[in-house]
């Protein structure tokens, strides 16, 4: 039987996937690297801990597998990082990575120079977030290097250069630079020449279903695959998991509760009046949009707690058995207890950096339990905001969940009553990487439709659904939550 390889490079490890073309997982393997950080705004990998790292998954795969049987590879890749392509296909700087904000300077100068047009264009803001601030930081301060360059690469596309000497990116990786016309999906070359960067850095734009090249002989020696072996484009980790989880159509929604929650709504088009609130992005269907709600304190935030009523001092797992039956017992609302989750500054809606954790309303009789649940409360009232936004622009009729955090059963029942929409318990793992996998699939012609193919292979282990009782109380615990939300925020800015 034919295997896909589908490399999904995350923000901290890759995963290694084969699937067969029936669509069923055969074998994942994942591996490690750093990041490196400094000065508290330096958020950046080392291309070459990328390289290792498929090197080393591949000799794990090889021990249990025969992969003479796959038939073509593709990738998925963190999204909005930056690698500057030098001549001899190195990279010149390690990779300015999402979460990286030195470009503020730039992101500000940016905004006043083509602001409006880049919202008209594409609905999204420009900040650190998105690739264009980054280049122009890389342009003003490492002219040396910056000169040198023979193109910028996203994470994925450098990793797929290395394997076969192709300089191209994808839409829904290239959409992140905020210089693409949405009607072609190409490059927008008066936005380029406007950001004063070199025309020529900016690599051709494919399809994530393009096949657009072999394993050269080089790559063939450097990472132990067949030479001549058929790539795929690929697309950006969220746009795959978009796919891997069967989010195809307006009213398509997923939240995963990762160490970022991260919530996914398929809608009809960018719309700007959501500017800054949520980001928009294209899907790997061509013509498809859907809206993104970045929430930096999701799993986050309830680890931060655990390690922090744990003995240890660390995230102790088997404490959340523990404090998840004491929550069970508190009401709805946490006996007025409410918690302000915004450990790492918050993301959608207000996406602000100032912003700190706050629990207010403890009294002496104050127990664990209450603070548990209030911490998953505090959470998923601030997803809410996300949803009540994807709710205007195209009503949810499904809501999957997806995430380590789905093993807490109190927070799903907690995401089912305070949204107030039935929420499906995923038993697919690794979306990203299975969206990867689908998309090769579909190119080498496997797989005739690719949201077909992800529909039939998602399991639904469970539907939760709201308890009228609950979403009462919850209603008014969220209106208090918004209440001390602004209150707090205020505050913090003075700080």
């Amino acid at each position: 039987m034919a295997y896909i390889l589908a490399a999904d490079l995350g923000s901290t490890q890759l995963k290694l996937m084969l699937m067969d073309e029936t669509g069923a997982e055969v074998l994942t393997v994942s591996e490690k690297y750093p990041t490196r950080t400094a000065c508290g705004h330096k958020v950046e990998q080392d291309t070459n801990d990328w390289e290792r790292a498929l090197r080393s998954g591949i000799l794990r795969l090889k021990e249990r597998e025969d992969l003479k049987k796959v038939e073509i590879i593709s990738f998925s890749g963190h999204m909005s990082g930056v690698v500057l392509l030098g001549c001899d296909g190195t990279a010149l700087h390690p990779c300015i990575m999402l979460s990286d904000s030195r470009s503020q300077k730039q992101s500000e100068a940016l905004l006043e120079q083509m602001g409006e047009t880049v919202k008209y264009k594409t609905g999204n803001p420009i900040n650190n977030a998105f690739s264009l601030p980054k280049l122009r930081w890389l342009s003003e301060e490492r002219p040396e290097l910056f000169q040198k360059a023979k193109a910028w690469l996203s994470p994925k596309d450098f990793l797929r250069y290395r394997l076969t000497g192709k300089c191209v990116t994808d839409y829904t990786d290239a959409y992140n630079a905020l210089c693409i016309d949405p009607g072609t999906m190409d490059w927008d070359q008066e936005a380029v020449k406007a950001c004063g960067l070199r025309e020529s850095l900016f690599p051709p734009i494919c399809s994530p279903f393009d096949i657009v090249g072999k394993v050269s002989a080089e790559g063939a020696a450097r990472f132990g695959l067949p030479e001549g072996l058929p790539v795929a484009c690929g697309g950006a980790d969220m746009a795959c998991a978009a796919l891997g989880m069967g989010l195809s159509e307006p009213g398509d929604g997923a939240l995963t509760l990762g160490t970022c929650a991260t919530f996914l709504s398929m809608v009809p088009k960018a719309d700007t009046r959501y500017y800054g609130q949520v980001t928009f992005h294209p899907h790997v269907t061509k013509g498809k949009m859907y809206a993104l709600g970045s929430h930096f304190n999701g799993g986050a935030a309830v680890n931060w707690l655990l390690a922090r009523l744990s003995e240890k001092e660390e995230a102790d797992y088997g404490l959340i058995r523990e404090l998840a039956e004491a929550a069970s017992d508190v009401p709805p609302g946490s006996h007025g207890l409410v918690t302000i989750p915004f450990l790492a500054g918050s993301g959608s809606p207000r996406f602000c950096g100032a912003d700190r954790q706050h629990m207010i309303g403890m009294r002496i009789s104050t127990t664990r339990g209450e603070i548990f649940r209030s911490q998953l409360e505090g959470v998923t009232y601030n997803l809410r905001q996300s949803f009540l936004i994807f709710q205007e622009m195209a009503r949810l009729t499904t809501l999957t969940l997806a995430g380590g955090g789905i093993h807490i059963d109190l927070w799903t029942d907690m995401i089912a009553d305070i949204f107030g929409i039935p929420a499906a318990i995923a038993g697919n793992p690794d979306v990203s990487t299975a969206g990867a996998a689908i998309i090769g699939g579909t190119a080498a012609g496997m797989f005739e439709d690719a949201g077909e193919t992800a529909r039939k292979r998602m399991r639904i282990l469970e539907v939760k659904y709201p308890n009228p009782e609950h979403q009462e109380l919850y209603q008014a615990a969220y209106e208090r939550f918004l209440n001390y939300n602004e209150m707090m925020h205020r505050l913090d800015l003075e700080y």
